[in-house]
């Protein structure tokens, strides 16, 4: 029997307040749950679209004009409107940096909320995952390593980015993941590895493809990994490195290969340095030397550009 969720809980999934749900559902008929003694009872479906919904509100839809739509039509809808966002967007900022400024400034007081508020208005204006991989998360990737390096940039600020990132990877990921997605493709990176940029922007690249992203985050023993692939019966197996693996990430990389399904791809990426010696990880894996490779890869997956 399918799982269902009380108003409470789905009011916590979508970040749509109790109050908005019942109207919308009073006014507009926006997804009719079934009743139960308890209360309301939520399908998954029904939570996709009320999140869906709640994202083409935020774009400016009103959702008397929205809330008949189906979840496809919201996805095409939400897309399209991104699109035109983005190139208005970009078309008023002479540079990256012009986008990317007041993210920067933010984080480099240490402001949370105004972190948090200016990544997400750059998705909003920015749209799909695509646009805000390239556009956006990459940039501040690049812009925050290099600053770290040089000294300007702590530990801390990087570790608030990637977490502020990784709910709106999240995010993103639920707007767009459809129910039949034609694979899925897990992501995670191995055991001591805990650079998490790569890995993000790839879920939201696949997730922009249309292909299911398991995104599991980073630092996962080989044995996780494994039972996680199996358990989700994963078309795909993206691991993300930093660097050029220890001997210690070689003997996990050549037991995941072993116990993994044979039908089940096995990629790696992260470093653009990253060489694999595939006679001692093992010959199943696929190095990705940049995020074109991921895109050709994920089109022969399925994904659309």
């Amino acid at each position: 029997m399918p799982p269902t969720y009380p108003i409470s809980a789905v009011a916590k999934l979508t970040g749509i307040p109790l109050d908005t749900l019942r109207a919308w559902e009073r006014r507009y008929q926006t997804v009719i749950p079934k009743r139960a003694a308890r209360g309301r009872l939520y399908s998954e479906e029904q939570i996709q679209k009320l999140f869906l919904l709640r994202r083409a509100v935020e774009q400016g839809h009103s959702i008397g004009q929205v809330a008949a739509l189906g979840n496809r039509q919201l996805r095409e809808l939400l897309e399209k409107s991104s699109s035109i966002a983005a190139g208005q967007s970009v078309a008023k900022a002479t540079d990256s940096s012009d986008i990317l400024a007041p993210v920067l400034h933010a984080l480099d007081r240490f402001d949370y909320a105004g972190t948090d508020r200016e990544i997400n208005r750059l998705a909003a204006a920015l749209g799909s995952p695509r646009n805000f991989v390239h556009q956006a998360a990459l940039p501040l990737m690049r812009t925050v390593g290099e600053r770290w390096h040089e000294g300007k940039c702590s530990i801390a600020q990087e570790h608030m980015l990637t977490n502020l990132l990784t709910a709106v990877v999240a995010s993103l990921v639920r707007t767009f993941s459809t129910s039949n997605p034609p694979a899925r493709v897990l992501l995670a990176t191995p055991q001591n590895e805990r650079h998490a940029f790569p890995t993000l922007a790839a879920a939201m690249l696949t997730a922009a493809g249309g292909l299911g992203a398991i995104y599991l985050g980073t630092d996962l023993p080989a044995a996780d990994i494994v039972l996680a692939a199996r358990k989700s019966e994963a078309d795909v197996v993206l691991l993300s490195l930093s660097s050029t693996p220890s001997s210690e990430i070689l003997d996990d990389l050549s037991y995941i290969a072993r116990k993994v399904p044979r039908a089940t791809a096995l990629w790696l990426g992260g470093a653009p340095e990253l060489h694999l010696d595939q006679a001692t990880a093992g010959s199943r894996w696929i190095v990705l030397q940049d995020f074109s490779a991921l895109e050709h890869q994920l089109a022969a997956r399925g994904a659309r550009s």
